[in-house]
């Protein structure tokens, strides 16, 4: 500021100082540079040609620490910054439309989207690699939560045998081909499937497995078998397959969102509070 207005008196009122506060501070400086900066007269202070050299070198260092502190403020608000989510079959539709609606209002935070098993999602949560997951409930350990859907699982059949299934109880599925989804694509999903069937008093004699809920849904638009898969997914039509309800309690399930409980993260939290916002504006899950 000195070298700009050239005068002691008009810096040091820019700077909001007294002149010999701010004549004190350049002394300083100087002694610390091991010359003189500027050379004291009547008509003000003009710079040595040490001044100027280090007039130049400071310039764009001071205009680097204005952008670093204005960078960390904004972070500190949620503005920039990243933000990296789990999420699973029961939310794939929810998850994307809020990101859409994050990245909106935060431009400037990577956002990074993974869609993982339950248990997956925890241990990334554990180990600090994700910052809220969408996962079964309920969840254990020092993890805080917030409900966010219903889901529950239906039979999916071949259309033309949905007239036939649907008159059965369920127990008499005990002798049909089961297609199912992996137990290594979702341990969680699998054992929940396996846990319906007990419900029913069976265990399914699976004929195929595939690694994707399309693929199940097409082996049995094929009529390799019947399969037990999330209502949601009903929601991508598959053509010449019916979806049959199942009573059990056992196959309904909430899903949360899960965070790591601890110090502030302003991106995640920002992304918490949009979701608190959408599910205040929305009708309670079936």
């Amino acid at each position: 500021m000195l070298a700009e207005h050239g005068h002691f008196g008009r810096a040091a009122r820019s700077l909001h100082l007294s002149q010999p506060a701010l004549t004190k501070q350049v002394q300083q400086l100087e002694e610390e540079v091991g010359a003189p900066l500027f050379v004291r007269g009547r008509h003000g202070a003009q710079l040595t040609p040490v001044g100027r050299l280090f007039a130049q070198e400071v310039a764009p260092l001071l205009r680097h620490a204005d952008r670093v502190l204005d960078r960390g403020r904004r972070a500190a608000r949620g503005e920039v910054g990243e933000l990296r989510l789990g999420f699973g079959v029961a939310t794939r539709l929810l998850v994307p439309r809020l990101v859409t609606r994050f990245r909106q209002a935060h431009p400037e935070v990577q956002v990074t989207l993974q869609d993982m098993s339950t248990p997956n999602q925890l241990e990334a949560l554990a180990s600090g690699t994700l910052d809220v997951g969408f996962v079964r409930l309920p969840v254990e350990g020092p993890l805080a939560h917030l409900p966010v859907v219903e889901d529950r699982l239906v039979l999916a059949v071949p259309e033309w045998r949905a007239i036939e299934l649907a008159s059965r109880p369920s127990p008499t599925l005990r002798g049909e081909p089961f297609v199912e989804l992996g137990a290594s694509r979702s341990p969680s999903f699998h054992d929940h499937v396996l846990r319906v069937c007990d419900a029913y008093g069976f265990r399914p004699r699976v004929a195929q497995s595939a690694t994707e809920f399309f693929t199940v849904l097409a082996l049995v638009a094929a009529g390799m078998g019947v399969a037990i898969v999330p209502r949601s997914v009903t929601q991508t039509q598959v053509e010449g397959v019916v979806y049959l309800p199942l009573a059990v309690p056992e196959a309904r399930w909430r899903v949360g969102a899960a965070w790591t409980l601890g110090g502030p993260s302003p991106a995640r939290d920002a992304f918490l509070a949009l979701l608190r916002e959408h599910l205040a504006g929305t009708d309670a899950p079936e």
